[in-house]
This record gives structure tokens, C-alpha cells and sequence, in this order.
């Protein structure tokens, strides 16, 4: 892609770095960063436990979610619509986010209520309802989600990678069995949380326009007193790849959906930035390799896409696509193609500047705002990396070559130890992908 003379140039990116951040650590061992950010008399709250779905053991396959479920059901003194109620009075609403490695209370209200806000927080995360009540109703709900996600190709395709990258290790079990599910109890609900969230295991994070010193001293004592609970410490994955297909067969199906990816070093990592550049050009992006192959020039897939999964020991890259049953191995073969040409020539001076650029730009505009910033803080807590990494991070971006990129690809993206999962109709392409490995029985959740 080459510019007109006569085309406005874009200037550099000014130096990027994280609002001031004022840590500390409370008395009852809740870790708490404020950043004063923005313009909008706004106050954005997290409140991070340390725990999610990868700390479960095989018996407790979406007991977290469960529990997330159950924190909007009331706490303390107030039942579920006064606990809805009161946040919004604040002018916010309350939500809870379970991943694989946090459970997330999360919340932006008037900047004058800040104080009030983690009040309520603390609240939810120390005195939970649990109300046998709802017991019903929301096994009841995670059923129908579990039926959803296991109709949906994509989720198979990525449980059947997950399987074959992590074993039977909590990150490679995405799906629950819905005996597992009617199984839950309220007890189990109770002592699972009250075993893994405490005071030690827990992050507050504020940001935005709000009083700091009123915020530090309702968080000292809303938290005081608060068991010691550490977290569950997950068991140490040990993500392995060998190139083989994993086929969940899906009759009739007039798509193949594939994943294709191993293991990559964790953000923590030396070599971490330049994969993310790497990722992106590769086909991490809407110009990357990938996508203009074989979407905009084969008009064999519609959305593909690449992207790195970080967990704080551990990633994996993997490339993901929805392509068209009669070319599910024409498009192997165009992804694996593109991975080689990558290892074997340096990429261009032009293509990978303006990778670079859309990289380093979007990183800055992602934490532009407030909710970004706690995002920001969350990942380097997660990850164990100081607000340095962040402040550095679009510098080192920009200051890697060409040559940079494909080392990374070499070392980190290897075609013959690549996983491959696919959900698709064996008959039709079992011939086509028999090729690229030996075709193994994946099962379908």
C-alpha cells in the first residue's frame, strides 16, 4: 500500500504512559490502585477475586460461573432488587464477569458516590446471599447456556483445541455436562466461594474523577476484617501441541470451522510484544495475511481471524475461521502457506510499519479512558509487570524490524507442531484434510 504525495502524512505517536497510579495495601491485605483519569465526573470500579473457571477442579466444570451468577442475588442486608436498586441510585449498575483466571465485580458510578461504591463492593464480595431460592432458576439458566454454547461450532472447535492443548487441566475443560450442572448446590456454592475469595487474593482498582482519600478510607474499613482466604492456586498447566487433527464430525454441515495453534511464551515474556505484532500482521488484523487470503482473494471464509490467549504462565496463539465445507482443506493449505512465507522471507519495510502502527495506535487508543486504564492495571497485576511495560509498550512496537518479525516466526509459530481442531462433516472432508495429520476422534462436548 503506497501513499499519494499529495496525502496528509500521519504524525508519530506522541509517548504514551498509564495516569499516575497510587498503590497500596490495606490492612486486611486488599490490594487497592487509584488513577485519577478523564474528564467525565465519573468514577470506574473493579473489584478482581482471585479466582475463575481455571482454578475448578473436574467435578466443579462451571461452579464459578454459577457463583458469579449467584453475586447479583443479593448481599447483606439487601435482597437482589435492593442490591440492583442501590447501585443505581449511584447512577451505575453492577455487573460480574467470571473468566478463566478472575472473578470480576465491576461498576462505574457519579463521581460523589466513588466512596459509596466500594462500600457496596465489599459488601457483595464479603456477605453474599446465596439464596436457596434462586438455586433453581439459575441452574436452570446455565443449562440453556450450556445447550447454546455446545450448538454453536465455534465453542466444539475450541473445547476440542483446548482438550488437545491442556489435557485434562481446568483451561482445557470449556464445556460443563449437565449432570454436573443439576449437581450444584447451594452448600457447594457457599464453601467453594468462601475458600477461594478473601482479603489476599483481592484487587481493587478505581479510576476516573473521584476523591481518593475518601475512597481509600471507605475501602479500609469496608474490607476490614475480611477472611484471609487466598485464592485457589491453579494446578501449573503444561500445554503441549503435536500436529494432528482433532475432528468433532458434524453431518451435513455446510461449514468447517477450524482452530489452529500451539503453545507461545506468556506476557511476562522477552518475546511477547513482538508476537503480538507478529500476531497481528500474520492474521491477527483486517489487512493481516491471512485475512486478505482467504477472505478477501479465495472468498473461502467471511471472518477469520488469529489471536493470543494469555493465562499468567502460559499462551497459545491460534487462528480461527469458518470456511466453506468444500474448502476445508484448500484453506489449510492457504493458512499453513502463509505461516511458512512468513518463516522463510522477511516481511516488508511498508507492510510491517503500517502493522506496527495500527498496533502500537490501538493499544493507545484501548486505554485511553478509564475503564481502559483499569483494564490496563488488571493485565500487568494479572501477569506480575509493572506500569513500565505499559509505558513501553507502543515504543517497542515501533522498534522492531523486520527481521524481528520473522525470527519470532521461526522460533514461536511451528507449522508441524501446529494443533488442528475442525467441526465439520467427516465424509465430505476427511479426504481433503487427511494431509495435514492423522485425523483423531474429538468428542462433540
Amino acid at each position: 500500500m503506497t501513499s499519494s504525495p499529495d496525502a496528509p502524512q500521519i504524525g508519530g505517536l506522541a509517548p504514551f504512559s498509564l495516569p499516575a497510579v497510587e498503590r497500596t495495601v490495606l490492612a486486611s491485605g486488599v490490594s487497592v490502585a487509584l488513577a485519577a483519569s478523564g474528564s467525565i465526573p465519573k468514577a470506574y470500579l473493579r473489584l478482581v477475586l482471585g479466582f475463575g473457571t481455571g482454578t475448578e477442579r473436574s467435578d466443579e466444570t462451571w461452579l464459578t460461573r454459577l457463583i458469579g451468577d449467584y453475586l447479583t442475588q443479593g448481599a447483606g442486608e439487601l435482597d437482589t432488587a435492593g442490591l440492583a436498586d442501590a447501585v443505581a441510585q449511584m447512577g451505575g449498575r453492577l455487573d460480574v464477569s467470571v473468566d478463566e483466571d478472575t472473578t470480576t465485580l465491576s461498576t462505574s458510578v457519579l463521581s460523589e458516590f466513588a466512596p459509596d461504591a466500594v462500600r457496596l463492593l465489599a459488601t457483595v464480595a464479603r456477605e453474599p446471599r446465596f439464596p436457596e431460592s434462586e438455586l433453581a432458576r439459575l441452574r436452570a439458566d446455565l443449562g440453556r447456556r450450556l445447550e447454546l454454547a455446545k450448538s454453536q461450532p465455534g465453542t466444539l472447535a475450541a473445547s476440542a483445541f483446548r482438550r488437545a492443548v491442556y489435557g485434562d487441566h481446568a483451561y482445557g475443560r470449556l464445556l460443563a455436562s449437565p449432570e454436573q450442572i443439576a449437581g450444584f448446590t447451594t452448600e457447594a456454592v457457599r464453601a467453594t466461594y468462601e475458600a477461594h475469595a478473601g482479603a489476599s487474593a483481592s484487587r481493587l482498582y478505581v479510576a476516573g474523577l473521584f476523591d481518593s482519600a475518601a475512597v481509600l478510607a471507605a475501602a479500609d474499613g469496608a474490607f476490614d476484617g475480611w477472611s484471609n482466604a487466598s485464592g485457589r492456586s491453579s494446578e501449573v498447566p503444561q500445554p503441549r501441541s503435536e500436529r494432528a487433527i482433532y475432528l468433532v464430525d458434524r453431518p451435513g454441515a455446510e461449514q468447517s470451522t477450524l482452530q489452529i495453534g500451539l503453545p507461545v511464551p506468556p506476557p511476562s515474556a522477552d518475546d511477547y510484544v513482538a508476537l503480538s505484532v507478529t500476531n497481528s500482521l500474520l492474521g491477527g488484523s483486517f489487512y493481516s495475511r491471512i485475512t486478505l487470503n482467504i477472505r478477501e482473494n479465495k472468498g473461502y471464509t467471511y471472518s477469520p481471524r488469529s489471536q493470543m490467549v494469555a493465562h499468567p504462565s502460559d499462551a497459545f496463539w491460534v487462528e480461527q475461521a469458518d470456511v466453506t465445507t468444500n474448502v476445508t482443506g484448500a484453506s489449510l493449505h492457504e493458512i499453513f502457506k502463509e505461516i511458512e512465507l512468513l518463516r522463510a522471507e522477511p516481511a516488508g519495510e511498508q507492510e510491517l510499519a503500517d502493522i506496527q502502527n495500527y498496533v502500537a495506535g490501538s493499544y493507545v487508543l484501548r486505554h485511553a479512558t478509564p475503564g481502559g486504564v483499569l483494564e490496563q492495571l488488571a493485565f500487568l497485576d494479572l501477569h506480575g509487570l509493572d506500569e513500565g511495560w505499559a509505558a513501553a509498550y507502543a515504543e517497542r512496537v515501533l522498534a522492531l524490524t523486520t527481521a524481528d518479525v520473522q525470527r519470532i516466526a521461526v522460533e514461536h509459530l511451528r507449522p508441524d507442531e501446529m494443533t488442528i481442531a475442525i467441526v465439520g462433516d467427516r465424509r465430505a472432508i476427511a479426504e481433503e484434510i487427511a494431509p495435514y495429520g492423522a485425523i483423531l476422534e474429538a468428542a462433540p462436548a
